[in-house]
């Protein structure tokens, strides 16, 4: 399939706008219970309507509220109500439709997206959905997930495995009526790519490609904010062994702003939890084998016959990450010197970071934290390599 593209400057941001455009439908405000919202119109010429009932045309700086009823929405602006109805969809006529979306019930931040607005009434809530454009998703993605002020090569690199992930998981939530929602679940899209106009050339340079194992399996496009200076082999965390998610030596993640960190328990509580986990031999060894040592990272820790998870001591203390080392502290204290931020495995966004400043192009940035893969386009990949809902 070949995709015709046409190039426009949009709100300062250059897009890719595909003449066969592919869209995707992500749930917005997803870990909520949405009643009512306000929509206004920021950008291009939208219609308003329910199933093929055209209710209105709209423009830049028109409102209307949405309202879930037991018959349904309820839509009406200020002076004038509309009616009621079951699936409102707000259509844009235009490349250029933007708006911005603030519930109301319950009170919450507004948030500006682009193209398409679902809203389908459920039993006790309202479906908020985005439907829109693949890049322009993308691009929403990365300056959630990256922030607006990075290198073109990071952005580029992250692009690649956010458009990966999406590929992959694309019917996550096809129960839901939508493909991915917009929290950490899936991934963190808090609206439209405002602030940087890279994000969205990053976007475009990478249009269509994914990184794919040696078999043109699309890969799990793990990441995390900081390293500490080694990356974490999925089996480590995970539970399964995966031949491209390996231990790396990063040392651009050293010297980075999560590469340390610092806490303190006391020794007390360190005992009686290790004791609660079943690690009877606490109570019989001597107390500085208590102390977690790790010159590089370990799946668990040991003590004598017995063994804990290293992600299941992280999460029960809310550690940044499972990289540390304990040392006694005057008292009844142990110190806690940590490294790096997050889960580990995959890569590493402030040493991809330090990497593109050094030179490094997105391609380089990937093989680095993946071992053994491809970085091809979509439409390349034989069919037997694709999930079943994509053939």
């Amino acid at each position: 399939m070949i995709r015709k593209r046409i190039y426009i400057c949009l709100l300062g941001l250059l897009f890719p706008v595909l003449v066969h455009s592919q869209v995707i439908r992500i749930g917005l405000y997803s870990s909520e219970v949405v009643e009512s919202v306000v929509v206004y119109v920021t950008g291009g010429d939208y219609l308003l309507k329910a199933g093929e009932e055209r209710i209105s045309e709209l423009g830049k700086g028109d409102i209307f509220y949405a309202t879930l009823t037991t018959d349904g929405i309820r839509l009406h602006t200020a002076e004038k109500v509309f009616g009621t109805y079951g699936a409102v969809e707000l259509e844009s006529l235009s490349v250029a439709g933007t708006f911005r979306i603030r519930p109301v019930l319950p009170a919450l931040e507004s948030r500006s997206y682009d193209d398409d607005l679902l809203l389908l009434p459920e039993d006790a809530f309202m479906n908020v959905i985005n439907r829109v454009d693949f890049d322009k998703y993308i691009a929403g993605v990365l300056e959630s997930e990256v922030g607006p002020n990075t290198e073109p090569e990071l952005y580029k690199a992250h692009a690649l495995l956010t458009r990966t992930y999406m590929m992959k998981h694309f019917e996550r939530h096809r129960e839901e009526g939508f493909s991915l929602c917009d929290d950490v679940h899936c991934q963190a899209y808090h609206g439209r790519a405002t602030y940087n106009d890279e994000i969205a050339r990053s976007v475009f340079e990478t249009t269509g490609e994914v990184v794919t194992d040696f078999h043109y399996k699309m890969i799990t496009a793990a990441y995390h904010s900081n390293s500490g200076g080694e990356t974490q082999r999925a089996a480590d965390v995970w539970l399964k062994e995966v031949d491209y998610l390996q231990a790396v030596v990063d040392p651009y993640s050293l010297h980075q702003p999560h590469a340390k960190w610092y806490d303190t328990i006391f020794y007390a509580d360190w005992k009686d939890y290790l004791l609660e986990r079943g690690m009877e031999s606490a109570q019989k060894v001597p107390g500085e084998l208590l102390y977690i040592e790790q010159r590089h990272r370990k799946k668990h820790f040991v003590l004598d016959q017995d063994s804990i998870l290293m992600t299941r001591i992280r999460e029960d203390w809310g550690f940044q990450s499972t990289f540390f080392n304990m040392f006694p502290e005057v008292g009844d204290r142990i110190v806690i010197w940590g490294k790096g931020y997050g889960h580990g495995v995959g890569l590493s966004q402030e040493g991809a970071m330090n990497m593109a400043r050094l030179g490094f192009n997105y391609q380089d940035i990937i093989k680095f934290y993946f071992f053994n893969i491809r970085i091809m386009d979509f439409e390349d990949l034989p069919n037997s390599s694709l999930p079943d809902f994509w053939y």
